[in-house]
Parts: C-alpha cells; sequence; structure tokens
C-alpha cells in the first residue's frame, strides 16, 4: 500500500480473493503513483504460468493443456488463464534447482498488463488476441481437475520429482509443532512465498531477503533451520512468513497451517494454541497475536 509517502507492505490482501473490492477501495488505488496491477485469484480463475524459455519443456506442458487465447508475458515464458473447479489448488512444479511452472489457485495472485516487471523494467504485454479485461471468467477455457498430474506426467522427462511426503514434526507446543512440520515440508510453502530467487539446494532452497532490500540470496531454508546469512539471523517458518508477506502473526499462522495441510498431534490445552479456535478469530476486533 502507499501510504505516508511510501509504499509498504500489506497484509491481508487475499481478502480479493474472495470479494471485489468497494468502490471506495479503488478510488483510494486509483491516487496511488506508479502503480501495478495483479489478479487476485478467487474459487474459479486458474493460471498456469511457464517460467522458462526452453522450447522442448514448453511444448510439453502446452501439450496437456486446453488452449487459452489469454496469455500475458513477462521477463520469460508466459501465464495462460483458464477456469476451473475449486478442486484444482495451488501447486509449485520444479525441474532440478529450477522451479519451471507454477499452478495458481484460490489464495494466489497474478501480475498483469501493463504493470513494470521488476527486472526487466519493462511492462508485462498480453500475447494473444484477448486479454482479461475483455474475457470474463466464465468464457475461459476449462481446465480439468487433474491437471496438476498432466503437468507432473509431461515433466517428468525433463527430471521433475514430487514433493517429498508429509512428514509430522515434533515439539513440546503446539507454536513449535508449527514450525517443525514446516521445515520437514519446505515443498509445500516455500516456493508459494513467492520470494524473489527461489531455487533449490540440496534439500532446501536459497531466496532473497526482499524485506531487507538486498540483491543477494542469502536466505537459505533447511530442515535443521532457516538462516538469513547476510544479516546473521535465525527465523523461524512462522517468522519468515510474517516477513515476506508483511502481515501479522495471525495470518502467518493461518497461511502457513493451510498451506502444510498442518495436523497437530497435541492437544490445545498444552499451550492454549487451538487452530481452529485461532482461525475463527480471524476478524475479531479485540485479537492480538503474541508469541
Amino acid at each position: 500500500m502507499y501510504t505516508l509517502g511510501a509504499w509498504r507492505g500489506t497484509s491481508d490482501w487475499t481478502r480479493f480473493c474472495n470479494r471485489l473490492p468497494t468502490e471506495i477501495e479503488t478510488d483510494i488505488w486509483d491516487k496511488w503513483p506508479d502503480a501495478g496491477v495483479c489478479v487476485a485469484i478467487g474459487h474459479q480463475l486458474k493460471v498456469i504460468d511457464i517460467d522458462t524459455d526452453d522450447g522442448a519443456l514448453m511444448g510439453a506442458v502446452l501439450s496437456v493443456l486446453p488452449y487459452s487465447d489469454v496469455i500475458k508475458r513477462g521477463a520469460k515464458g508466459f501465464s495462460a488463464f483458464y477456469r476451473g473447479s475449486p478442486a484444482i489448488v495451488s501447486q509449485p512444479f520444479s525441474v532440478g534447482k529450477e522451479r519451471v511452472v507454477d499452478l495458481l489457485a484460490h489464495g494466489r495472485q497474478a501480475l498483469v498488463p501493463p504493470t513494470i516487471h521488476p527486472i526487466t523494467n519493462l511492462p508485462y504485454v498480453w500475447n494473444g488476441t484477448d486479454s482479461l479485461e475483455n474475457t470474463s471468467i466464465d468464457h475461459l477455457p476449462e481446465l480439468p481437475d487433474e491437471v496438476a498430474e498432466r503437468l507432473k506426467a509431461a515433466l517428468a522427462p525433463f527430471g521433475y520429482e514430487p514433493p517429498r511426503a508429509y512428514e509430522t514434526g515434533e515439539g513440546d507446543t503446539l507454536w513449535r509443532e508449527l514450525n517443525d512440520t514446516a521445515l520437514r515440508n519446505l515443498d509445500r510453502w516455500v516456493p508459494a512465498l513467492n520470494l524473489p530467487g527461489t531455487c533449490r539446494s540440496g534439500k532446501g532452497y536459497r531466496a532473497i531477503a526482499a524485506w531487507r532490500g538486498v540483491e543477494n540470496a542469502n536466505l537459505s531454508f533447511h530442515a535443521e533451520g532457516i538462516r538469513d546469512w547476510g544479516a546473521d539471523e535465525p527465523h523461524t517458518p512462522i517468522n519468515i512468513v510474517m516477513l515476506a508477506s508483511a502481515c501479522d502473526l495471525y495470518r502467518a499462522v493461518d497461511w502457513l497451517t493451510k498451506q502444510i495441510d498442518f495436523k497437530p498431534s497435541l492437544p490445545a490445552a498444552n499451550d492454549g494454541f487451538d487452530v481452529s479456535a485461532f482461525s475463527s478469530r480471524r476478524r475479531h476486533p479485540s485479537f492480538t497475536g503474541t508469541g
């Protein structure tokens, strides 16, 4: 958001995945200088984001997808827009150390023209004959519910490997169990942070700590822990979500819980952290988070 003469990270932007902005909100946004545009993805819109210019890989992916003429391009590859059922959920697809395809669904967002790309400093462009401005979601081509399985099969010859099996974490409190479970299941949430420079590093990931305004990938994610080597600081998964998304404790816990499908083994009475009750307090005006 643009406030006090500067751009600052905003929290709870995902509310627009569930409702349209009000006229008051759009009037405020219209006054923000040099603002880009994104579409907050609801339950019907789906996006296939291909982040590579490898012709063979692109061809393999496109061979298992319906044709869409609503596509946009940024630095490389392109994003194609579709409609689909709520059964289709977000999922990243990596080959080697590179994430090459993202299936984007409810709770995610996609930048659209004429937003300026942060690396090329050139605007995103529509590459097809249509755009989201003149095409309703109901008129977009439909993705099959098994699209994720199709993408896995298409990418298998290029070295795609599915995420490791879910591992339950440990801890003497539910907070620690959530953090430990997240560390054991990095594939389920680290790519979804959308941090710049995100790539595989051994069994973990490296990324750029964008909130510090740096350009080097000094942030490391491993099962043993998360560390920002540039600032010489350790982080928990909850803390890193708060920093990466500029959100409060509640939203970080809520997002991480859903992203890794966290099912606590400890009773809530151990420390008062009841995930379902925590979630139900989302918009209660008296709620304040501590940790």
